[in-house]
């Protein structure tokens, strides 16, 4: 059980993505269902944000070599071609990630954290507290797992409702 009830959220967020992802096929993984982005896809996107913020700027980390890639930011196709390389790399960046989330607190979540990644980057989004981060986090999962179950449901399946049992946070 994490120490923070905010950082049981993450691990809920992870539990009902997979949820809503459960028996996908690999070809309804990789295709764009109404040319939207593919489900492979999207559990490749919401993974890079945890492997960007969590592991390579919270914990200094290298990316992940099959996540951490420009394609799946927002903005980018919407394709993934490798259903099974997409939810074992998913899998490799949540362990890395549970790792360090695992032990903070909520005294933890104040501290400030750096991206001197993004040259791009605005001031304001250089230095941000790291709960805010974990806020982002948890509504990035949640709005793409309405948009993946509102896309199963559209493709005849049912995927039930969320969130889950949110079992961490009680």
């Amino acid at each position: 059980m994490p120490n923070s009830k905010l950082i049981g959220l993450v691990f809920d967020s992870w539990d009902d993505l997979d949820r809503v992802l459960n028996k996908l096929n690999i070809q309804e993984a990789i295709e764009k269902p109404n040319s939207e982005s593919s489900f492979a896809w999207t559990l490749a996107h919401v993974t890079e944000q945890i492997d960007r913020w969590v592991n390579v700027i919270a914990q200094d980390m290298l990316p992940h070599p099959d996540i951490g890639k420009d394609e799946f930011r927002f903005g980018g196709t919407g394709i993934a071609q490798d259903w099974s390389l997409i939810n074992q790399a998913s899998k490799e960046v949540r362990a890395a990630a549970k790792s360090y989330l695992d032990n903070l607190t909520d005294n933890d979540l104040e501290s400030i954290i750096i991206d001197d990644n993004d040259p791009n980057a605005k001031p304001d989004r250089k230095h941000i507290k790291l709960y805010s981060v974990i806020l982002r986090v948890i509504a990035h999962y949640y709005f793409h797992i309405g948009e993946i179950a509102a896309k199963r449901d559209r493709i005849g399946h049912s995927v039930g409702d969320y969130p889950g049992s949110l079992s961490r946070t009680l």
